[in-house]
């Protein structure tokens, strides 16, 4: 049987990371360094197998490229692959082991697979307990993670391998910075990494037999009782502090389900589910910013219509009063160009 280290130097799991990496940048600029990568890949191949199973492949530094609401840290071509690799194989190894109530997870529903689980029980249970954790990537502890990792990944050289991708360097404008806690965003590892380290959280909901939905750092807990709601809601508390982390007091929800909760840009109520008020706001907003910019008619409408067919799409049938707010919104649009700030967006029920 091949160890976890010989099955992320496979030529299956190289072969479908370069396969994603090409895809993936195929729209990079000229200079960047995935095409020489490609040019010159048939003689790079066998080189990176063998320094990944003699344990002398080592991560290069980051690129920390700024953007106008979050920053990402960018991984050379060639380490983009094998963190890939490494999501492949590790994604398969871990996958008996992870919670079936962790959406984000590729093949348990995603986003709207969760958006459905919750909206099909709502009705059951009077209370709902809905949050988040701040700042969830940056707030990892590596100790913490790699702890857990370590109960279900006992090769060496991977564990290697995972400490070279958490403790990582980022060059920022010149500037080396040696991370010490958090996961890199972008990267596509993280999400898996970022399952693991809530599922201490996932087992404890288990155990008490709460219903609950978790994508990612959000998750819902319903509950039908006051009694089961806090003593969810204690459990919740002890294994975050255990984790070093801590609820967005902004996006968390505590109270009766008849009051209506917002989770994943849904609005669901005990009326059926909705759309929430600041996923029309985003929209609203991107609209106006398109014709701000002189973006023809077609363009801002096409754009509509994509948003359109992602916020119903595999939940059509759970919201039956979006059809007239579609009607209504070519008019929000042109509304927002005057008060966008002072109309009263509310969510659909």
């Amino acid at each position: 049987m091949s160890t976890l280290i010989e099955k992320i130097a496979s030529d299956e799991a190289i072969g479908a990371a370069y396969q994603w990496l090409c895809k993936k940048r195929q729209h990079y600029h000229p200079n960047a360094d995935v095409w020489q990568l490609r040019r010159w890949w048939h003689e790079k191949m066998p080189i990176l197998q063998a320094q990944i199973l003699s344990g002398n492949y080592q991560f290069r530094e980051l690129r920390l490229i700024r953007g106008e609401e979050k920053s990402i840290e960018w991984w050379s071509s060639l380490d983009a692959l094998v963190l890939k690799a490494m999501t492949i194989v590790l994604t398969e190894h871990l996958k008996p082991v992870l919670s079936s109530q962790c959406f984000h997870l590729a093949g348990n529903g995603g986003l709207k697979g969760a958006v459905r689980e919750v909206a099909a029980h709502v009705e059951e249970h009077p209370f709902v307990f809905r949050t988040d954790v701040k700042g969830y990537y940056a707030s990892i502890n590596h100790r913490i993670l790699m702890d857990i990792v370590g109960k279900y990944v006992r090769d060496d050289a991977v564990l290697r391998l995972l400490w070279g991708y958490l403790r990582r360097y980022v060059s920022d404008g010149g500037e080396f910075i040696d991370i010490t806690q958090g996961i890199s965003l972008g990267c596509p590892l993280s999400p898996l990494m970022g399952a693991l380290f809530l599922k201490p959280l996932d087992d404890r909901m288990a155990e008490l037999g709460c219903f609950y939905v978790r994508y990612m750092d959000d998750w819902v807990i319903l509950a039908p009782t006051r009694w089961k709601l806090r003593k969810a809601i204690k459990a919740t508390n002890q294994v975050m502090s255990e984790l070093r982390v801590v609820k967005h007091p902004l996006k968390t929800f505590i109270g009766r389900v008849a009051r209506g909760f917002d989770f994943l840009g849904y609005w669901f109520s005990p009326a059926g589910l909705g759309i929430a008020r600041k996923t029309v706001e985003r929209m609203v907003e991107n609209m106006r910013r398109l014709y701000e910019q002189g973006a023809p008619d077609e363009r801002i409408d096409a754009y509509f219509q994509r948003w359109c067919r992602w916020v119903t799409g595999g939940i059509s049938a759970s919201l039956p009063s979006l059809a007239p707010f579609r009607y209504a919104l070519p008019l929000l649009h042109l509304l927002s160009h005057f008060q966008c700030e002072q109309f009263p967006f509310e969510p659909l029920k």
